[in-house]
């Protein structure tokens, strides 16, 4: 089943509660005494990397209050080491409607008798998890509206698309008198997941290495930049830089990124730890990379938040709203008519123009990332 599909179903299922199901709103909601609170964002390393700093101002503003966190097991293991998280809950990544439903069933029953006090939905475009955060029966609901999500919440707040999503998740949090200027979070040095990667990367004789991550996230898998073009500027780095490249990636990616590495003729200088690591030893080995160079992906923020020279490629989607807020980053974005086309009008637009907003020529990136960074 598509995603294409799941958005539209998602689509019309928003219409059709909008349209039968009033659904009363208090006109006053009082935040001062929330015991329990839920987070949801289902979909995007990046997007957790992004409200990683907001649940910490969450937690200042609810000392005493227990924050639960609902998202997708792709995410497995990311929010165990905030500590302002008492409890991740993880909802099976699938595109079979009837496990998505018997999940939402099985968690709802879970989370009703947690009694919580607010449900703050960072969603940006998913008429379902609105319809779960109403049926949570929190007394307080908050979201992100496009059309019909408004429906399920006390307050809403537009999907403005020319705002960064750092200020768009930032927004929510207004009702409840949080309204500081963003800034990335901190992540904590993890020594055992330190020290594995440096028992990975023992051998290298370098202290610098670039690391490239060619692959993408499942929702939308042409975000990515040709892998010839991959390999090319891997070969012109290597003849000009004599470093090391660690390619990195999941389990999924691990043949693209063996396709990229046949075309690599120097293979000393080339580790591939696709799928070899988790997510904590995948942060510790962006902390001590020199350049991480990427397509619009989770990793760009995690690169940026750890203060790392950043290169990201972005095409069908837009720089406005995804780029790294780190001043030693280079865009990539060739800004054409039809662009961005992720997730406009809740659907991925079928590309007619091949590619076009991800024709980036090696030799020019070569030279820009060259005069930046070298």
């Amino acid at each position: 089943m598509s995603f294409n599909f799941l958005r539209i179903l998602d689509l019309y299922l928003g219409k059709f509660c909008h349209a039968v199901f009033r659904m009363p709103k208090s006109k006053e909601v009082h935040t001062a005494s929330c015991k329990k609170i839920l987070l949801i964002k289902l979909w995007g390393l990046g997007n957790l990397v992004v409200l990683w700093p907001l649940v910490y101002k969450i937690k200042e503003k609810y000392p005493d209050a227990l924050i639960f966190f609902l998202t997708f097991d792709l995410n497995k293991n990311f929010f165990e080491k905030n500590e302002a998280v008492y409890r991740t809950i993880y909802f099976k990544f699938t595109k079979n409607v009837f496990s998505i439903l018997v999940q939402c069933i099985c968690i709802l029953k879970k989370i009703r008798k947690e009694k919580l006090d607010m449900v703050i939905n960072f969603e940006t475009q998913n008429n379902t998890s609105a319809i779960f955060s109403y049926l949570t029966k929190a007394p307080l609901r908050i979201g992100l509206n496009n059309s019909y999500e408004k429906t399920f919440y006390n307050y809403w707040f537009d999907n403005e698309r020319s705002l960064h999503i750092s200020q768009l998740f930032s927004n929510p949090l207004k009702p409840l008198d949080i309204n500081s200027t963003y800034r990335y979070g901190c992540f904590l040095r993890q020594k055992e997941e330190e020290s594995r990667v440096y028992d990975l990367l023992k051998d290298f004789k370098d202290k610098r290495y670039i690391c490239i991550h060619p692959g993408n996230s499942e929702n939308f898998k042409r975000k990515r930049w040709n892998l010839d073009n991959f390999a090319d500027l891997s070969n012109r780095l290597i003849n000009s830089y004599n470093l090391p490249l660690v390619f990195t990636g999941t389990m999924k990616e691990s043949k693209l990124i063996e396709n990229v590495i046949n075309k690599i003729p120097a293979k000393g200088k080339i580790f591939n730890l696709a799928g070899r690591l988790k997510i904590w030893e995948f942060i510790e080995l962006l902390r001590t990379t020199f350049l991480f160079i990427s397509n619009d992906t989770g990793p760009v923020h995690i690169a940026a938040t750890l203060g790392v020279n950043t290169v990201v490629f972005y095409g069908p989607t837009s720089p406005d709203r995804y780029m790294p807020l780190n001043k030693n980053s280079v865009i990539f974005y060739k800004d054409i008519k039809c662009s961005p086309c992720v997730g406009v009008n809740y659907t991925n637009a079928k590309c007619r123009n091949k590619y076009k907003c991800l024709d980036f020529d090696p030799k020019e990136i070569f030279l820009k990332i060259s005069e930046r960074f070298f």
